[in-house]
């Protein structure tokens, strides 16, 4: 009865209110892309609002507002579940932190101590805003590595972003990024550190338990998790895409149940 009571509140704005979507700022060639496809298809407009993921994160603990998050790893969505935040979370895609340089490597840069050399300028992403930076820092604590990197940084960005573009414009020599924002730089060459390759990390879609459209918040984020609809945008933009589901509109729900069960249950969402 309630997900009947949700769904007649979305149809009556069904290609009318927006979506709103607090998306990671490192995610947005892909978000966007998907984002403006669902819109022509279905006329849902979907509004993304981009920052690092803490940052959003911080501003959804103050703001009653917004349908969706996106964060770019599985520690922002553990807090927010913590915090009652969440109603729905569907997982996305893979990446993992690399170093990169301007194309050719010009300064022979190929582990963490070469960032402490005088000659390199290092660019990090803040831990407190951005997901990278906050797994950047724990991998690197637990070597040992982290306050002489840290003391030595040039520059904290607040987006993964702003990294890939301070190397590219040379502002810096060097920075941290994941792994699919390098391969969206084809004038950057990426370094894969043997240290990072366990730190690989999830991307995924969250409805927000305060959506005051949860019907509609749910079905965007399906498609976005559909392996024939948003994945492929992911998988075009270098991300490592989860195997996901195929879309369906309105999936049928298939429920087994044991033979105490007084009667056979059948629902379509």
């Amino acid at each position: 009865m309630a997900f009947a009571i949700f769904e007649a509140a979305d149809r009556k704005n069904y290609g009318q209110k927006p979506l709103v979507l607090f998306c990671a700022a490192g995610i947005k060639p892909p978000v966007e892309a998907i984002a403006r496809d669902y819109e022509r298809t279905f006329g849902r407009p979907v509004q993304c609002q981009y920052a690092g993921s803490g940052t959003l994160l911080s501003n959804l603990r103050v703001a009653d507002a917004g349908d969706l998050f996106l964060p770019a790893d599985e520690s922002y969505v553990r807090t927010a579940r913590e915090q009652g935040l969440l109603a729905e979370v569907i997982p996305l895609a893979r990446q993992r932190p690399v170093m990169i340089t301007s194309k050719g490597n010009a300064k022979n840069i190929h582990k963490i101590e070469d960032l402490l050399r005088p000659d390199v300028r290092v660019a990090l992403a803040n831990p407190d805003a951005a997901s990278v930076g906050r797994t950047v820092r724990e991998m690197l604590q637990r070597t040992g590595q982290w306050a002489a990197l840290e003391k030595h940084a040039t520059v904290f960005k607040p987006t993964v972003n702003d990294i890939a573009n301070d190397v590219k414009i040379g502002s810096v020599d060097v920075g941290i990024v994941w792994d699919a924002t390098a391969r969206q730089y084809p004038e950057l060459e990426a370094v894969a550190l043997p240290l990072f390759d366990g730190a690989v990390e999830t991307i995924s879609i969250c409805v927000l338990r305060r959506s005051p459209q949860p019907t509609a918040a749910l079905r965007f984020a399906r498609y976005l998790g559909a392996r024939d609809m948003g994945l492929q945008q992911f998988a075009r933009f270098h991300y490592e895409p989860v195997e996901g589901d195929e879309w369906a509109e309105r999936p049928d729900i298939l429920l087994f149940s044991g033979a105490i069960a007084a009667a056979p249950v059948s629902r379509r969402p």
